[in-house]
């Protein structure tokens, strides 16, 4: 389990999921036949770079601990729910190789890319509650909209295959 205090620990937390879903997006493109499945994995996996160094600028802007009035949280639920949140996060390092070798086809792929972006937008969302105001939840707001755009360009390549019947091709 990895144990936070920090707004640096949430945003490192934040900067490894991003680099392990660029991670997944690189080898899963690797992986695809499919030419239009290829270009949508290069594409998110460009578009993880964009977030990594979004989640660290905003690191750089931070102080290193909380302010001490920063939430009123005296059980400590929005830390265990973030917690929570990033234990089962789909994609770890070894978890994302892992499951990507076994893949068995594009649908397959872009599903447990689908669940990626899924558990990446409820992180980001339980970050968001946690953090101080001044922490730039405004540009918080802007990398969850960029994970719903992915979740939406996921869904439509997945339904465009499942509809031509090009579903067990990889």
């Amino acid at each position: 389990m990895f144990v936070f205090g920090t707004a640096d620990d949430v945003f490192t937390m934040a900067v490894r999921i991003e680099e392990n879903g660029n991670l997944f997006y690189i080898g899963a493109a690797k992986k695809a036949e499919d030419p239009k499945v290829k270009k949508l994995f290069e594409d998110l996996a460009m578009m993880e770079e964009g977030h990594i160094k979004a989640f660290k600028d905003l690191r750089s802007k931070l102080p290193s601990s909380f302010p001490a009035d920063a939430i009123w949280d005296p059980e400590g639920l929005a830390e265990s729910y973030l917690q929570a949140t990033a234990d089962t996060h789909i994609f770890t390092m070894e978890a994302a190789a892992s499951r990507l070798a076994s893949v068995k086809g594009p649908v397959e792929a872009l599903d447990m890319a689908l669940q990626f972006e899924k558990d990446s937008v409820a992180f980001f969302l339980g970050m968001k509650e946690i953090l101080p105001d001044a922490s730039g939840k405004g540009e918080i707001d802007k990398l969850i909209m960029a994970e719903m755009d992915h979740i939406r360009m996921l869904s439509a390549v997945k339904n465009k295959l499942l509809a031509t019947g090009a579903a067990s091709v990889s």
